[in-house]
């Protein structure tokens, strides 16, 4: 699962980046601090010689699925922005398995290969070149074989709803799986393995509580709190802050401008989702490119992830705000409207106005940079007042969108304005 809150404004793409290598960084200084840069270490599992890599994974499980839980339940987290992977199960089982088999033979996973590549082992230098060739092939194989990949899908699911349980009721049931395995695994490292208990083992007769006992008993007591805690997934009646709605609206921290939004898609950003919100006709006839079709009477609860960055639009702006106001409502953190609509974005991208002949150069200077950027969509110039330009020859790609040198706007014979729509196509 991940967060991407470099949607949110918090960071951009670059900062996003330097966040995960500091978190790498980390994360891999911790593990080798562990021993699981050690290929002997992370083998002796599979001899029941040291079982120190299941402790830590059901530890990280259950801590994470009971914090998660209890801050959700008390309104500190929205576990609905979390991004669930969607299942695939065949294919996903298949991979599984393939892991397991490469782990059991490399003595390495993924991540511990990396741990161990970057401080000198050559086992783990091996098995990482191996990971990345691996991946090279796959995507070399990948078109070839992707509806192998999607087969059984079951979409974003979690155990809880495939099977119908209280989501507390499954939280507490896991953490009593993690101390019967705890439990398990300590008792075959003595039988089996051959190791020496633990003086705080929870085999251990003991009088007095170790960090591992009081630990076990914090986690079993908060995992029963969470089975009668309901569910930690916020319901779907809407809770509106008008103080809030009212500042957004009246300070346009609400909108997108159009040139704003075609800048976005020149530059080829995936951090948003655009929304055309009329009917599928009208959506079919001309849509704005990269947009989804959701028509007002059919927008619910489900129709994006809760972690998107949402704009919607239609032809002027009454039904995109409808649209706005419901989402926001429902608790959508990150929703916007296109100022003006369809009407505006056809106005000033992909028929400009030309300034007057004796306007500054600055002014020359933009409406040649809009210029390009209605050729981009298809679009052409049109004169302050009266009929389209003639329109410029269709960029291929635009990049980058440096002004050119100040030059007087074009002056041809007014042309017969076609029909929007050919000339406007996505």
């Amino acid at each position: 699962m991940n967060a991407p809150f470099f949607k949110y404004g918090l960071f951009g793409d670059e900062m996003s980046l330097v966040v995960a290598f500091g978190i790498g960084i980390a994360f891999g200084f911790f593990l080798e601090r562990a021993g699981f840069g050690n290929a002997r270490k992370l083998a002796a599992q599979f001899y029941f010689r040291d079982l120190r890599v299941l402790k830590v994974m059901f530890t990280a499980i259950i801590t994470a699925m009971v914090g998660s839980f209890l801050l959700a339940r008390f309104g500190f987290l929205d576990l609905s922005l979390v991004y669930l992977t969607p299942t695939f199960l065949g294919p996903q089982i298949v991979g599984g398995l393939i892991l397991g088999v490469g782990f059991i033979i490399g003595g390495y996973c993924p991540g511990t290969s990396c741990v161990s590549a970057a401080t000198g082992r050559i086992d783990g230098m091996v098995y990482l070149a191996g990971m990345i060739g691996g991946l090279l092939g796959f995507a070399e194989v990948y078109p070839r074989i992707e509806h192998l990949v999607k087969l059984t899908p079951l979409g974003q699911v979690t155990l809880a709803e495939q099977f119908n349980l209280p989501y507390g009721l499954l939280v507490f049931a896991v953490v009593l799986m993690a101390f019967g395995a705890f439990v398990a695994a300590e008792w075959a490292e003595g039988r089996i393995g051959g190791k020496a208990p633990d003086a705080d083992s929870l085999l251990t007769p003991a009088r007095k509580f170790g960090p591992a006992r009081k630990f076990a008993a914090v986690l079993i007591a908060l995992g029963l709190v969470a089975a009668f805690s309901g569910s930690p997934y916020r319901t779907a009646l809407a809770q509106v802050d008008t103080r809030q709605l009212a500042l957004e609206a009246g300070t346009k921290a609400d909108h997108v401008m159009p040139a704003e939004l075609a800048d976005w898609i020149i530059e080829g950003r995936n951090d948003y989702l655009l929304v055309d919100v009329r009917e599928p006709a009208e959506f079919a006839a001309y849509h704005i490119p990269g947009a989804i079709n959701v028509p007002l009477a059919e927008l619910k609860q489900d129709f994006a992830r809760r972690n998107e960055r949402i704009v919607f639009y239609s032809d002027g702006g009454i039904h995109a705000a409808q649209a706005w106001f419901l989402i926001r409502a429902l608790g959508f953190p990150s929703v916007y409207m296109l100022f003006g609509g369809l009407e505006e974005w056809h106005d000033t991208v992909l028929n400009p106005a030309a300034p007057p002949a004796d306007a500054p150069a600055k002014d020359q200077v933009d409406f040649a940079r809009r210029v390009a950027v209605a050729g981009y969509f298809g679009g052409s110039p049109r004169r302050a007042e009266g009929p389209a330009l003639a329109a410029p020859a269709p960029a291929a790609a635009l990049p980058k969108l440096a002004p050119p040198p100040p030059a007087a706007p074009p002056v041809t014979k007014p042309a017969t304005p076609a029909k929007k729509k050919k000339k406007e196509g996505c």
